[in-house]
Formats: structure tokens, sequence, C-alpha cells
């Protein structure tokens, strides 16, 4: 008796001179070339007001002169201040709130009508009243993105209480645990994919109320220069800090990305290296 045997199947073909990472890499360093290239042809072919849009040479340009300043990255260091303290305390705020908001069932109901009524205010709407109260400083910066920020977070920390395994919850309900232990070794693993989730979206919007605030409040920082630049006629150097806006968020994005990897390994998003 023959005892068929299959052949096991050769991994593919991948090139030694160009792996997988630089592959990527690469593609997407000729998306933003070929970006810039059809910025600067629809400028120079007056399909874009070369009046009110500079090319993307001239932004570039007046990116690499302004980040020779002392004043660009003094710049930089305020906006980032104010982002670091308005996330933070949204940290501080909304992860305790959510984590008992989601534990308790009367207080999910109860807070539910308030929270959606609340998060659907435009932050930038509060402008005008914290400018009449605080005036153009950096606590009014920080409390408008605390009210704009918290809220992704808050209600990713109480869905993800609620996502709690029901099957987990009766063993560890048998083990008789400690609320305290329940806490901390049930609750807080499982809703910890959806709070670095949340974490990550309010750092974007931390990041646009922090600029936001700054612009509409002449509050130093990039939107203060930003406007300045408008005023000034300077295009240019206006296209040169919507761009550095633009590169923060990536860069936020790309840091919390890694971050969320390393700090849950065990998220069905991370088991997969993302396509």
């Amino acid at each position: 008796m023959t005892t068929l045997t299959r052949t096991p199947r050769p991994p593919a073909a991948t090139s030694p001179w160009f792996p997988l990472p630089q592959r990527r890499l690469a593609t997407r360093a000729v998306v933003v070339v070929a970006a810039l290239a059809g910025w600067q042809l629809a400028v120079q072919s007056g399909l874009l007001p070369s009046s009110s849009i500079p090319t993307a040479t001239q932004s570039l340009s007046a990116l690499a002169s302004m980040t020779t300043t002392p004043e660009f990255w003094m710049t930089l260091g305020q906006t980032a201040v104010g982002w670091v303290a308005g996330l933070a305390l949204c940290v501080v705020l909304a992860v305790p709130v959510g984590l008992l908001i989601g534990t308790s069932g009367f207080l999910t109901r109860s807070t539910r009508l308030m929270i959606d009524f609340l998060r659907t205010i435009p932050a930038v709407a509060l402008t005008p009243v914290l400018l009449l109260i605080l005036g153009s400083t950096m606590e009014m910066k920080v409390l408008l993105v605390v009210f704009g920020a918290c809220w992704p977070l808050l209600t990713s920390t109480v869905d993800g209480v609620h996502n709690v395994d029901p099957v987990a919850a009766d063993t560890v309900r048998s083990l008789r645990l400690s609320r305290f232990d329940r806490m901390t070794q049930l609750v807080l693993p499982s809703a910890l994919p959806f709070v670095v989730t949340g974490l990550r979206t309010s750092a974007a919007i931390a990041l646009m109320l922090t600029t936001a605030a700054e612009y509409l409040g002449s509050a130093p920082g990039l939107g203060k220069s930003l406007g300045i630049a408008q005023q000034a006629g300077g295009v240019d150097v206006m296209f040169a800090w919507l761009m550095v806006a633009g590169l923060l968020g990536v860069a936020l994005n790309v840091v919390f990305l890694h971050l969320e990897r390393r700090v849950i390994p065990w998220s069905p998003a991370n088991r997969e290296t993302v396509k």
C-alpha cells in the first residue's frame, strides 16, 4: 500500500534586492513625489491661481528657510506644549470616567444623552467664550483641546468595558475576586485596545484643535504664525506652515501606531502587519 504525500508548495519568490518594507516605503515616496509634481504643474500651467497658491518648490523653499531659524522651533515647541498638556488632561479625565461609566449600567444609561449632546458641539465654537474668560493664553488653548478631544477617548473606553468577554467575566466572578482585581486583571486588559484606538483618534483631534485655537484665538504657536503669514500675504510661508501641520499629523500617527503594536500585540489589528 502506497502512501500519498503532498509536496509542499514552495514559498513565494521575493526579490533579495527589494525587501517588502523597502518596497512599501518606495511606493509611498513615489506617491508623495507625484503629488508634489502635480501641484507644481497645476500652478505653473494656470490651472490653479498663482496669486493665491504658490508652487510646491516655493513652499518647500520657504519651509527649508524657516527650519534654520530659532523662531520656527520655538513655534513648534509652543504648539507641542499645548498639544501634550491637552491630551494628557484628556487621558486623566476620560479614561477613569469611561471605566466608571462602563462598569455601571445605570451610569451608562443616564449619561448617554448628555455625552451625545456635548460631543456634537463644535469645540471651535467655544473659542470666543474662552477668549473672553482667559484671553489668548495657553490655558485657553488647553481647555479647548480638552473639550473637543476627550469624547473619542471617553466613548472608546466605555465601549471597551462593554466588550469584556461574558465567559471571562463569569469566571472572574466565580473566583470572588475583589473589585480592584477584576478591574486590573479583566476589564483593563480587555478595554485597552479600545482605549489605545481612542487615544490615537483623540491625539489627532487635539493637534487640529491646538492649531485652530492658535489661529482663531491668536495663542502663540503654529496656527498664529500661519495667520500672520496669511495677513502679510506670504502665501509661500502660509503653505509651508500648512505642510508642517500635515507632517506633524503623519508623525503622530506613525508614533501611535508603533506604540499600539508594542503595548497591545494581542489585539486582532496587530496580529498581522498592516499592508
